[in-house]
């Protein structure tokens, strides 16, 4: 899934790396779902000292933008800038735990029915997520789909459940698309206030998913920012 923005990055001369985040592809199960975005945020610190990249700039995208602000909370001078795009992060919000559990019922209710069902459960969260305009046939809905236990076990109920109070001064960028949904719009306006850094809208991004399906429109807009280094912290 992350190839495209990998090898966009490449392209224009940045060192780019992704990996496999807990419970996804090739890695680890150990301790996993449980420690939610921060363990993800010590394991992204693990990674970057592995590849002698601490000091990277940090690029998180969705649930990812998550455990990106959780890795500058935990572990600021682990990155040189940390740009979360659109990150999921309801805990954010003054309703967090009615807006969680109404978006987790219908999802429970289906895999109460369906046990095991991962992907059919993806669909039914890519559904009241989009009020039931989702194009399930869409390339980039079949590339989530190889994560989808993880978003339905780790992402939905953990990651995305995590706020922040306050974050390190000048490290943090919240980006969005040029017409973010409501959620992602009020949550990047609570992470700018944060980090004391405005939002920053990318010209061109139209889609939450801009780094899957149009990733050279995101790689361009980080070439014109300071920095050689990048990094990311995992799927969506």
């Amino acid at each position: 899934m992350l190839d495209g923005i990998g090898a966009a990055l490449a392209g224009r001369g940045f060192r780019a790396i992704w990996y496999d985040r807990r419970g996804t592809g090739g890695s680890t199960r150990a301790d996993w779902p449980g420690g939610g975005a921060d363990q993800h945020a010590d394991d992204a610190l693990q990674v970057l000292r592995s590849r002698d990249a601490v000091g990277a700039t940090v690029l998180g995208f969705s649930s990812g933008g998550v455990v990106a602000l959780a890795l500058a909370a935990r572990h600021p001078t682990a990155a040189a800038e940390v740009i979360a795009w659109e990150p999921a992060a309801l805990g954010m919000l003054p309703d967090a735990a009615s807006i969680q559990a109404g978006l987790m019922a219908p999802i429970e209710e289906y895999l109460a029915a369906h046990p095991g069902d991962w992907v059919g459960g993806f669909h039914t969260m890519l559904g009241v997520l989009s009020e039931g305009r989702a194009d399930l046939s869409d390339p980039a809905v079949k590339l989530m789909e190889a994560n989808a236990e993880a978003a339905l076990r780790d992402d939905g109920p953990l990651i995305t459940a995590r706020g922040f109070t306050e974050l390190p001064p000048d490290l943090v960028t919240v980006a969005t698309s040029e017409t973010p949904n409501p959620l992602h719009a009020e949550i990047a306006d609570r992470v700018a206030a944060l980090s004391g850094r405005p939002v920053a809208v990318v010209s061109g991004a139209d889609d939450h998913e801009i780094y899957v399906k149009n990733p050279e429109i995101l790689a361009t807009w980080l070439a014109t920012r300071s920095g050689s280094t990048a990094a990311h912290p995992g799927p969506e």
